[in-house]
């Protein structure tokens, strides 16, 4: 395989692929940085899994919230694909999971084996060695049951009890009722304030007995249990399997991502596209349903099954198809892919514009104070992130009127106040498209620029000059999700296209195509606001400085 240009790597938890040029995957694991892990295959005399590289042709990742998930779609990935170049994982062998059995007074362990018994099973964990340690930790704070049934229906005093490890529940039937299985749950779901107020309670009692040296072993307990706080899905266990699906039209294509959940994780992950030509919706519809179960249309994506989805999960599931398909697009564009470039030729024909959106620079302002303003500029190719035409524009005149920050901006950016002529080599580095993230209004200052800088007429022969409307949507955590306020249920929001002294109005229509652009107003949004956060604080502590040297 090639050496990839990991430049663009995520680095978050994923689980990725090797496949061949065929399509089949050869190796399947997790990594906590992504970018970390695969450039670990590429560096100069590597020898990790050299002879899978030598028959791999590209990368594919998925991308899941935290390590956990990786760790369980990785097991079931490699269970079902059998991957010939993973050794680990293939068979009966599985993560260890903490299990709370389904008893008055459950039971606490730790097991590799799941059963329809309605226990409660906390998932999954890697580092076994880890895990004994916190519930070491865990059952000296609530004191949880670890005894087979048949022993505690015995009824006899184990040596636990006397150890302080056990509350003699099997004696004491007021005790049948314990409070552990929910602290214990809610720890896992992020809820840690009933275990810190149980350890801070213990940690008072101890010192009122002068039980110091007791204390001083829950304060290290405290200290050191809050490594284990990573969001993880507790659930009761229940053969429950369903599907959910959602198709893209990313121009001239269909792409559809399918995900398979089984008792209530998910298991499997497939993404693919055709050709619009060949198959229409309807028809991958009918396709799915026969091959797996019948897809009912839900709100923005379809199910096999019909669940009350309220609001907070439906969002969950439309975030997750988005994070989908983004990681489907750029493991693509990483590799040269296709999809890419039908996306950016869908952007000129839809808007009409006269170049090509393949490099596209946005501009954003930032107040820092009234007499600070400065311009911000972020800049793609071909979707990813071109940072080394990233720019900050400090403005030296005119900080407090926008309109002529941003003329003056424009005139540093493309050199319009020096005599330069636009040689070939210049023109490849100006943008094919350059936007100003304001109203519609702030485009007549081209107008402005071309009377007093001529040059700038023959600059717009290679730029596409646009203004993005403020609108709703940047208020909004998904562009899926409608206004209230418009009666057509869309997002306001425009692209305004400067042509030759007119200015065209188009509606966003927030497909994928459209999400490059919103993609790259936030990230300039974002470039500003660092900055803008980092002078802040380094004002506050001058002045905090200034003030305390006036007391002194």
């Amino acid at each position: 395989m090639k050496s990839l240009d990991l430049s663009h790597f995520p680095e978050a938890p994923w689980v990725y692929l090797f496949k061949d040029r065929k399509g089949s995957i050869l190796y399947i694991w997790k990594a906590k940085n992504l970018k970390k892990r695969v450039s670990q295959y590429f560096t100069p005399w590597s020898v990790w899994k050299q002879d899978m590289v030598a028959h791999a042709d590209k990368v594919e990742f998925i991308v899941v919230e935290n390590e956990s998930e990786s760790l369980y779609l990785e097991s079931n990935l490699i269970k079902k694909n059998q991957p010939p170049f993973n050794n680990m994982l293939k068979g009966a062998n599985a993560y260890a999971y903490i299990k709370l059995t389904k008893h008055p007074v459950p039971q606490i362990f730790i097991t590799r084996k799941k059963v329809n018994d309605w226990a409660i099973y906390i998932w999954p964990k890697h580092h076994t060695k880890d895990l004994k340690k916190f519930l070491q930790y865990l059952r000296q704070i609530v004191q949880y049951r670890t005894c087979p049934l048949q022993q505690f229906n015995q009824k006899k005093v184990c040596s636990d009890y006397y150890f302080w490890l056990c509350k003699w529940r099997c004696c004491k039937e007021w005790l049948w009722a314990p409070e552990y299985p929910k602290l214990i749950s809610n720890f896992f779901k992020w809820n840690t304030r009933p275990v810190e107020l149980k350890i801070r309670q213990l940690i008072d009692d101890a010192i009122k007995t002068e039980n110091f040296e007791w204390a001083a072993k829950l304060r290290d307990i405290y200290l050191q249990i809050w490594n284990f706080t990573e969001k993880q899905s507790v659930e009761y266990v229940n053969s429950f399997s369903w599907y959910l699906l959602q198709i893209r039209e990313t121009w001239p294509r269909r792409t559809y991502v399918l995900l398979h959940f089984f008792e209530w994780k998910m298991i499997d992950i497939i993404r693919h596209h055709f050709e619009k030509d060949e198959i229409d919706e309807d028809t991958m519809i009918a396709s799915f349903s026969s091959e797996f179960w019948t897809f009912h249309l839900e709100e923005g994506f379809y199910s096999t099954v019909r669940f009350p989805w309220n609001k907070e999960e439906r969002q969950r599931i439309l975030k997750l198809f988005d994070d989908f398909f983004e990681s489907y697009l750029l493991v693509n564009t990483i590799q040269w892919s296709w999809i890419m470039n039908d996306l950016l030729q869908e952007l000129q024909n839809r808007y009409n514009l006269g170049q090509f959106p393949y490099q596209v620079e946005c501009l954003d302002i930032s107040h820092l104070w009234w007499d600070r303003t400065s311009w911000w500029l972020s800049a793609i190719a071909g979707w990813l992130p071109d940072k080394n035409h990233y720019r900050k524009y400090k403005i030296t005149s005119a900080k407090n009127d926008d309109y002529l920050s941003l003329k003056e901006v424009l005139i540093r950016r493309f050199k319009l106040d020096k005599k330069i002529d636009f040689t070939e080599w210049e023109v490849l580095h100006l943008p094919n498209v350059f936007i100003l993230d304001w109203w519609k209004w702030q485009l007549w200052i081209i107008d402005e620029l071309i009377n007093e800088y001529p040059n700038l007429k023959s600059i717009t022969k290679d730029v596409q000059f646009c203004a993005l409307g403020k609108g709703e949507a940047r208020r909004k955590s998904s562009i899926w999700i409608k206004s209230k306020k418009n009666k057509e249920d869309t997002v306001w929001e425009k692209l305004y296209v400067w042509k030759n002294w007119i200015i065209e109005e188009n509606d966003f229509i927030y497909d994928d195509a459209d999400k490059i652009l919103v993609k790259l107003r936030d990230e300039a949004h974002r470039f500003a606001n660092s900055y803008r956060k980092k002078q802040e604080e380094l004002a506050f502590s001058e002045a905090k400085k200034r003030i305390k040297k006036n007391k002194d």
